[in-house]
């Protein structure tokens, strides 16, 4: 054959149809779709979120709750140490509403009590407001439970705070402690007292609203039971 009747293999490769070259764009951009999608979710999937155990325990923020707080500010709704407010004491019927620790029994009482206190310094009392119910009426209840060094130093402490006019631990009412429904201030209260080797434990119940008296049978039982449970 002549080089005039020759194929040109070059002049073909020109004039290949334009949907061919088109068909192979669109082929290639398929394939780098596809792989960037693998990679994509390769990726997603060794770093996703991971999942939040709902039990694990929260990273404070600002200071820890602490057990003993200050009666003065709402936080004194936290009860003592080792119980939360809220907790009961069933046996006697007591709700625990609010609560504190002190270790400077003359900074916190009244009266000659105080003064006893200033001589005779306590090793530590615990003050706690709990709520209970007598009669269909709510009742408030305060309780001081006063540590000292020795039994005899408890033994002085518990003739002088029985004895009429002559002070007492402030109860948390006296210094702003609340819990809904709560008094402003404790109602006339019936008071029952027991001492144990060095702790000396004083209760005072009263009803939260209305008339209260301190001679109130149901009153000086749930005194009584506060005292024993302290």
């Amino acid at each position: 054959m002549s080089w005039l009747t020759e194929p040109d293999e070059d002049s073909d490769e020109r004039q290949r149809p334009p949907r061919d070259r088109l068909k192979l764009a669109v082929t290639m951009l398929a394939g780098w779709l596809a792989v960037s999608l693998i990679v994509l979710v390769g990726l997603l999937t060794f770093a996703g979120p991971r999942s939040t155990d709902p039990t694990a325990p929260a990273s404070p923020s600002g200071p820890a709750a602490a057990g003993s707080t200050s009666p003065g500010s709402s936080s004194a709704l936290a009860g003592p140490s080792g119980s939360p407010a809220g907790s009961q004491r069933p046996a006697a019927g007591l709700l625990l509403r609010a609560g504190d620790d002190q270790t400077d029994c003359a900074a916190y009482s009244y009266g000659q009590v105080q003064v006893f206190f200033a001589r005779t310094p306590c090793a530590s009392v615990r003050r706690s407001l709990f709520s209970a119910r007598q009669d269909g009426r709510d009742v408030v209840v305060a309780v001081s439970t006063v540590t000292f060094d020795n039994p005899s130093q408890a033994a002085d402490y518990l003739d002088l705070v029985t004895s009429d006019g002559t002070g007492n631990v402030n109860d948390l009412l006296r210094e702003g402690g609340r819990y809904p429904g709560s008094p402003s201030k404790l109602p006339a209260a019936a008071f029952a007292s027991r001492r144990d080797g060095v702790r000396v434990v004083v209760a005072e119940a009263a009803f939260a609203q209305g008339r209260s008296d301190n001679q109130d049978a149901g009153l000086l039982a749930i005194a009584r039971r506060a005292v024993d449970a302290g």
